[in-house]
Formats: C-alpha cells, sequence, structure tokens
C-alpha cells in the first residue's frame, strides 16, 4: 500500500494566529471556500461558530460568524439543547439549496427530553437522546448563520447502533441523486456504517423522524478493533452514469477510503501521512512527521480532497518535536491538508 505524504498548512485567523482549539469536526466546500465547524468541546470562544477558510493558505477570510437558534426550534423539543452548546458533528450543504448548511449532532447526553417529547421522539434504536439532522440557513455571501428546522434520526433496529453517545454520526455527504448520507462511527459490533435516506424540497417541512437505512456498502475493515468513520463527502465518477464515491476519513488509521456507490469495485484504502510546517526562521527541519493527527474533516472539490484535523487533547502532545511547534500543539491548533484524486481509484479491483 502506497502512503501518501501530506503536508499541512496550520489554520490561521485574519490576524496571521493559529487557531485556538476549534476542535473541528466538519469541513465543506462552498463558493470557493471552505466552511469549518467545531464541536462543543472546543474552546468556548469558538463554539457554535462557522469558519470560512481560504483553500490557498489556510487563513480566515472573515471574523467567525456565530450560529443564532429561530425561536420555534427554542421552544420545541429540542430547545435545551440549542439553548446551550450542542455537539455538532459534520458539515455539508443542500445541493438543491445553496443557502442551506447540514449538520448533525452527536453526544446530547447531557440533556434529556421531557416525558411528553420522549413519547414522541424515543424510539431511536440507538441512544436516549435523538441524533438530530440539523438546517442552518444563510445566505449566499454567509453573512449570518441561523439553525431554523430539526429533524431527529431513527435508525433501523437490526443494525443494531448501540446507546453509545460519543460513537454516533460524524459524517454527512449528498450526492448526485437526491441523496443523502450518513456515516456512523461505530456501532455496538465496534464497526463503522453508513446510512442512507432520500432527500427533496420538502425534506425540512416535516419534524417527524428521518428513517435512515442501512446502505449495506462494504467497507474495508481488516478486524473488530478501532476503525471509526470520521467525517464523508462525495466524490463525482469521472465516467457518465456512474453514481460516484464516498470519501470516508478513518482517523485512527491515518486512512482514506473511497467507497464505490455503485458497488462494483472494492473500496480503496489510501494510506496517509501527515506533516506540520515549522517556521521559515527555525533551526528545525521545514517540516516535521505527526504522530498523532486525527483528520476529522473532508472536503472535496474538483480534483482535490482537502482534510482537517481535530486535536485530540489528551494526545496532541505528543507531536512537539521542533520546539518552535510546541505552542501549536498546546493551544490545540488544526492544520488542513490536501490530497489530490488519484486515479487509482477509480480503476481499482473489481468485486
Amino acid at each position: 500500500m502506497t502512503t501518501f505524504n501530506a503536508a499541512g498548512k496550520w489554520l490561521i485567523d485574519q490576524q496571521h494566529q493559529t487557531l485556538v482549539n476549534p476542535q473541528s469536526s466538519g469541513f465543506t466546500w462552498r463558493h470557493n471556500e471552505i466552511i469549518h465547524l467545531g464541536d462543543n468541546s472546543a474552546a468556548e470562544h469558538m463554539r457554535n461558530k462557522l469558519l470560512r477558510v481560504n483553500p490557498e493558505t489556510a487563513q480566515l477570510n472573515a471574523a467567525p460568524i456565530s450560529i443564532t437558534v429561530s425561536d420555534n426550534i427554542l421552544n420545541g423539543c429540542f430547545g435545551e439543547l440549542f439553548s446551550q452548546y450542542p455537539d455538532y458533528e459534520a458539515l455539508t450543504w443542500d445541493r438543491l439549496d445553496d443557502t442551506v448548511l447540514v449538520t448533525v449532532t452527536e453526544d446530547s447526553s447531557f440533556i434529556t427530553l421531557s416525558p411528553e417529547c420522549k413519547a414522541r421522539y424515543g424510539v431511536t434504536n440507538s441512544t436516549d437522546y435523538p441524533t438530530l439532522l440539523v438546517k442552518i440557513k444563510t445566505d449566499k455571501a454567509l453573512s449570518f448563520a441561523k439553525i431554523t428546522a430539526v429533524r431527529p434520526v431513527q435508525f433501523p433496529a437490526s443494525a443494531e447502533v448501540g446507546n453509545a453517545p460519543n460513537d454516533g454520526i460524524e459524517g454527512l455527504a449528498f450526492d448526485n441523486a437526491g441523496n443523502i448520507y450518513l456515516a456512523l462511527e461505530q456501532n455496538a459490533a465496534n464497526a463503522p456504517m453508513i446510512f442512507q435516506t432520500k432527500y427533496d424540497s420538502a425534506f425540512w417541512q416535516q419534524d417527524d423522524y428521518v428513517k435512515v437505512q442501512d446502505s449495506a456498502f462494504a467497507l474495508p475493515l481488516p478486524d473488530t478493533k478501532d476503525h471509526p468513520i470520521n467525517d464523508l463527502d462525495y466524490l463525482p465518477s469521472p465516467k457518465i452514469g456512474h453514481p460516484g464515491y464516498l470519501v470516508a476519513v478513518a482517523r485512527n488509521d491515518d486512512q482514506i477510503w473511497i467507497i464505490d456507490i455503485s458497488q462494483h469495485q472494492r473500496p480503496f484504502v489510501q494510506q496517509m501521512a501527515y506533516y506540520a510546517p515549522t517556521t521559515p526562521n527555525s533551526t528545525c527541519p521545514a517540516y516535521e512527521k505527526m504522530v498523532q493527527t486525527a483528520v476529522e474533516g473532508v472536503a472535496v472539490h474538483s480534483d482535490t480532497l482537502f482534510l482537517v484535523n481535530d486535536a485530540w487533547k489528551k494526545h496532541y502532545p505528543d507531536n512537539i518535536q521542533c520546539p518552535d511547534n510546541a505552542e501549536n500543539f498546546n493551544k490545540f491548533a488544526p492544520l488542513m491538508f490536501t490530497l489530490p484524486v488519484n486515479p487509482l481509484w477509480f480503476i481499482h479491483q473489481q468485486k
């Protein structure tokens, strides 16, 4: 297996400072920039924020945008969650309306549904508090971000997802055929899964369950140890009539999985190695290989994959080699990596 060596760029703010602990969990290409979303373990000033990232420089194009919440959500069954800091995982944009972003919640175990709402939304076939798909309304300029609709997810009982709040949905992707895919980090059997459901213009006009189905996609699982999926995006096929591919981030393995939606090809495993840059005036080498990266975001655009890592606080300082980079690792600053689309992904061995 050939390893691709990816050189990173530190995400920096408009003052050219590396970011402080944004806990990257969502990354999506929209209108020539990448939109970033973090989870609720981020530094407080970075929670509930969208970041607009320049894909060439990894610098923020604007100040962070606060995500607000409409009154109808705050006064509904899930209002208590959205009045605090939801644990957002994954980010994508609506292919029918590019003024809509879509995210999903994961660990909501710090909130309990009221008895009335539990009776309505308690049959999730997963966690006690439901996974929520979230509509974020904006405009083409991304001058604001407001949550205007929420729908709970119901998994098929046969999937045996399990009641593990921190092993929920971590990836979302739209294809070009009206489907949205949801990547489960891992189920009760310690295996990742990909679910899917139809998505149309009436999707957010409903407030009942989104009943997802198991895609039954073959995944490259060598054993029963931890091989979670931590983000997902869609890669069109160069062949007319082919439904395309899903690009999955396998964080624990430093791998990218290329999954054929038609299921005619076996999944392709792209092994990765990640390198952090040092400062130009440093006496250290120009790059140092990272020992703990934890990539949790992927955005596909044209023939390039853009990746971002989520600093695992317990182990991120393990990366410190060059003293000049110690501050960045100690403040849990993320990096952006790029990877060109590989033609081998499209001609891999047939099933």
